[in-house]
């Protein structure tokens, strides 16, 4: 516990007993000493403390607006920088002075000397009015200032939230962070008179917590704060994934080279030292939601870019990925262990004679959707069409061990001609053929190496497979009975025995050996 200890002592002065006033308060961090005396015809006012002190070349410059000595970042209470100044103004003005000594670490003292009663001002600097000590009043100033130097404030801090019409003008919400009340009101009067938002804390916690809730479009903060500082509040929030990209001011009087860089190195977006009038904290308001705004529209634009491209090959989960930039795609041609599913329709080509060409295309196009969707469902990749004819990937760019990518290719042709057997019953309903007719399914699956990458140029470019491979699943998909799927001896590895029949070998055109062949039963897929 502090305590206050009032003392009274006796100068002799020209026959005059004036008391020596000496006001002397002690905390468990320091003590303040305010001394009151008369020296010749002058009247003394010192004030000692045994604080942090202030560093020598700090000295010159404390008495100037908006500065202040230096010291601990996230100390309990920090003033704006004004308050020596206006000493200094007041004091010199009833044509006294004010100085100051210290010592680094130590303690510092200020000197104030004044001149009694108003003989040395001008009439138009006298005002006379009635005056009143209030005494209960001092008491209260007394008791708050022992509350600071204890920190035992117990008071529960409350954010100052903006109550004013939760509709933003601008669509813009700004968080201003900062323990003086009186700049609080500064900064947040020049936002709300331009049609912005604001909500406000009085420290970098509350500050912080502010922030995860409601996720400003900007934020102004304090330098030097309790609790937490400014400088520690947007570390915090540079590490939250949600928070990390919000524009930030930081305020502060410490105008010093050092500082600028430690707040910029921190993740500070603007600096303003004080003083600052409102044009310059609004240029700096409106630059800053401008840019992200422009942030915003690239991170837009690539991402549907990249979403319009490798939505083209990839599925739907492997594209948000890439475009979240949680999966690092390279695109660059290497061999690799694929499956390859080649796939077409037999007698299209008889139907699309009968049709008109508009009709052909819309039939074409409902086919070939329901046919991607079935790739990407079973996590394949579709590398081209060719009119009714499909070139499917397993194992790339998405890279999936020899057995699952079997299985998901064979899953895909199942489903595939599932998915016609579908079409073909919606087209007969439609009318397009009578109830004899129909179009019929055919599937070649192999796995083997093939380079695969993208090719082409900077122009036009396409990710596609090259090599035997491709040629040996197209081949078995030319040579397989309609409404089966034929598969290499490589592809029948990994199946079981009543998944297939086998097949007689097939000498394909382009492959210089025989290729054992195998049919899978289609029927097998509801069961499994």
């Amino acid at each position: 516990m502090s305590h206050c200890v009032l003392g009274y002592g006796k100068i002799r002065q020209g026959g005059l007993q004036p008391p020596v006033k000496c006001y002397e308060i002690y905390a468990v961090r320091g003590s303040i000493r305010v001394n009151v005396q008369p020296v010749d015809d002058k009247c003394i006012l010192q004030v000692q403390d045994t604080g942090i002190g202030i560093v020598k070349e700090k000295i010159p410059h404390l008495f100037e607006r908006f500065r202040q000595a230096e010291g601990s970042e996230n100390r309990s209470y920090e003033g704006s920088g004004l308050g020596l100044a206006l000493v200094k103004e007041l004091v010199e003005l009833h044509g006294g002075k004010v100085t100051v000594e210290s010592v680094y670490g130590k303690g510092t003292t200020f000197t104030v000397w004044l001149l009694p009663g108003s003989t040395h001002l001008s009439a138009e600097q006298v005002l006379e009015v009635p005056c009143q000590p209030n005494t209960n009043r001092a008491s209260v100033e007394l008791a708050d200032l022992e509350l600071v130097l204890t920190g035992d404030d117990n008071e529960s801090h409350t954010t100052d939230f903006d109550t004013q019409d939760s509709k933003v003008k601008n669509g813009h919400l700004i968080l201003v962070v900062d323990d003086n009340p009186d700049l609080r009101a500064y900064v947040s009067g020049i936002l709300r008179a331009n049609n912005y938002q604001v909500q406000t804390a009085c420290n970098g916690l509350e500050g912080l917590h502010l922030a995860k809730e409601i996720v400003p479009s900007l934020i102004v903060s304090d330098l030097m704060m309790p609790v937490i500082s400014g400088l520690e509040m947007i570390r915090v929030i540079r590490n939250e994934e949600n928070l990390k990209g919000i524009p930030i001011i930081l305020l502060t009087a410490k105008a010093d080279e050092e500082t600028r860089i430690e707040g910029t190195e921190h993740g500070a977006d603007a600096y303003l030292s004080k003083p600052f009038n409102n044009r310059e904290l609004l240029a700096e308001v409106r630059n800053l939601l401008a840019l992200k705004e422009n942030e915003r529209r690239v991170v837009e634009l690539n991402t549907y870019l990249t979403e319009s491209v490798l939505k083209r090959f990839l599925p739907p989960a492997l594209v948000q990925k890439a475009a979240a930039g949680e999966l690092v795609l390279d695109l660059q041609p290497e061999p690799r262990l694929i499956t390859v599913l080649f796939s077409d329709i037999v007698g299209f080509t008889q139907l699309a004679n009968t049709l008109r060409s508009r009709r052909v295309a819309e039939l074409l196009n409902e086919y070939l959707e329901e046919m991607t969707r079935v790739v990407f469902d079973n996590g394949g990749t579709v590398d081209k069409f060719m009119g009714d004819a499909i070139l499917a990937l397993f194992g790339a760019p998405e890279e999936l061990t020899p057995n699952e990518q079997v299985r998901r290719a064979i899953n895909t042709a199942r489903a595939m001609l599932r998915s016609l057997e579908h079409l073909n019953q919606r087209w007969k309903q439609q009318g397009i053929f009578g109830a004899g007719s129909a179009v019929q399914f055919r599937c070649g699956i192999h796995q083997g190496t093939a380079v695969v990458g993208m090719f082409g140029s900077a122009e036009r470019s396409d990710y596609t497979a090259i090599g035997p491979s491709v040629n040996i699943a197209a081949r078995l998909q030319q040579a397989a009975v309609p409404g089966t799927i034929l598969v290499s001896a490589a592809v029948a590895d990994y199946l079981e025995d009543e998944e297939m029949t086998k097949c007689s070998p097939l000498q394909l055109k382009g492959v210089d050996e025989t290729v054992l062949t195998f049919a899978v039963k289609p029927e097998l897929v509801a069961n499994r």
